[in-house]
């Protein structure tokens, strides 16, 4: 194995996009990358890829389906797509001849690894697979014939190339295994952390107590997808039957008609920007509830940073929402068919118990502390990089002597 000072594995960090940057997939890639240093070795990043030709591919997809758009009223290529499967395994296997790794690890990666030609054995991380999100997100609903089918290869050709695979939810996992048969030896289900630089301490995130006004907070780009309308009607009932309510939208602004006394809009906070994510953790440890009716959802990093701070979420049961949530641990399951008028007489009846609600408070800190943390996952992460490079020594692929932190 790899030649380091401390005897460490080298895992080559397949992304296109830039995870040393807080800002690609919402922080998550830069918050695994810090994981895997801290629990299991060095961390070597083979992206982002610039590359001209590669920009190339990206564009020429993107001017494809601008026309098609226009002409037919659907896309006609994805980002997963044969061309720029090809191109990037190009890409990435320069990078591994380059670079001294042992092992691979492929978050959201599937058109990297799908034409991708090594020895190295790979981990691939993904929230979903392509059966989940096809006719689930509503940007998925009118693909083309060919879209689906070369959605589906590359989903199926990057699982089938993986020695372990990765996913925050039961719901992405058993797609894996049902759909695209998937050894079930070799899946893992590990929650996603929560992307905060440092979390609160226990004793401010157990500082929630009902008072008034009740804060509610929602946070989302999609306002639609994201169940703002539903949020609303929600802050709308609670004041009709007496409750000092407000709503604070933080991420995006509703469309115009979209309009309430109580509802305070924050368009946008960047967590690059020190002051503006203390104003973003403030917001958390302030509300009293996240409320999230989401459409859909594969996982979203709001749920795990909700249980650090103490804040119990109120969201439907769609999806893989159930990878972070427990009903009645660190938040309340809803119904889809649920209305705002539900998720406020829900959040009314916890308002009329004082006791249930502290007990969410301290629960949902309970499942930052001991599951929903990027150290966990790191930790986690360390028995299956463990456990392939067990099973590649039985196999008698060779290896250099090092050893997993």
């Amino acid at each position: 194995m790899n030649d380091h000072p401390a005897g460490r594995i080298t895992i080559g960090f397949v992304n296109r996009f830039d995870a040393r940057d807080v800002r690609s997939w919402s922080g998550t890639l830069y918050f695994m990358a810090r994981a895997l240093e801290e629990h299991v070795g060095d961390v070597a990043y083979l992206g982002p890829d610039k590359s001209r030709a590669t920009r190339f591919v990206v564009n020429t997809t993107d001017r494809i389906n601008r026309l098609s758009k226009r002409l037919a009223g659907k896309r006609l290529v994805s980002d997963m797509n044969r061309i720029l499967a090809m191109r990037l395994a190009h890409y990435f296997e320069e990078r591994i001849r380059e670079t001294n790794c042992d092992i691979l690890f492929a978050p959201v990666a599937s058109t990297e690894i799908a034409h991708l030609k090594t020895d190295l054995p790979i981990i691939y991380m993904s929230d979903l697979t392509w059966a989940n999100i096809v006719d689930y997100y509503p940007d998925f609903m009118n693909l083309s014939a060919r879209e689906r089918r070369e959605g589906e290869r590359i989903e199926a050709a990057a699982i089938g190339k993986a020695e372990a695979l990765i996913y925050p939810s039961e719901w992405a996992a058993r797609t894996a295994i049902g759909h695209y048969k998937a050894d079930r030896e070799k899946v893992y289900t590990i929650p996603f952390g929560a992307n905060l630089e440092q979390a609160p301490s226990r004793a401010d995130a157990l500082g929630h107590g009902l008072s008034h006004p009740l804060k509610l907070l929602w946070v989302g780009v999609d306002w639609q997808r994201k169940g703002g309308p539903i949020a609303l009607e929600c802050l709308a009932r609670l004041c009709e039957i007496g409750i000092d309510a407000e709503l604070t939208v933080v991420g995006c602004t509703p469309p115009a008609e979209f309009v309430h006394p109580r509802l305070k809009v924050i368009p946008f906070l960047n967590k690059a920007v020190p002051e503006q994510r203390s104003r973003l953790l403030q917001l958390f440890l302030d509300a009293h509830f996240v409320l999230f009716p989401t459409r859909a959802e594969a996982t979203a990093i709001v749920l795990s940073e909700s249980s650090a701070c103490g804040l119990p979420c109120v969201i439907s049961d769609t999806g893989g929402v159930r990878g972070a949530i427990r009903d009645g641990v660190n938040g309340l399951l809803m119904p889809m068919e649920a209305t705002g008028i539900d998720y406020a007489d829900k959040i009314a009846a916890i308002v009329e118990r004082p006791d249930t609600y502290r007990e969410l408070v301290v629960s949902s800190r309970n499942e930052y502390e001991q599951r929903l943390n990027w150290d966990a996952w790191g930790r986690s992460m360390r028995e299956v990089v463990t456990q392939v490079l067990a099973s590649r020594r039985q196999a008698g692929a060779p290896l250099r002597e090092a050893h997993v932190s």
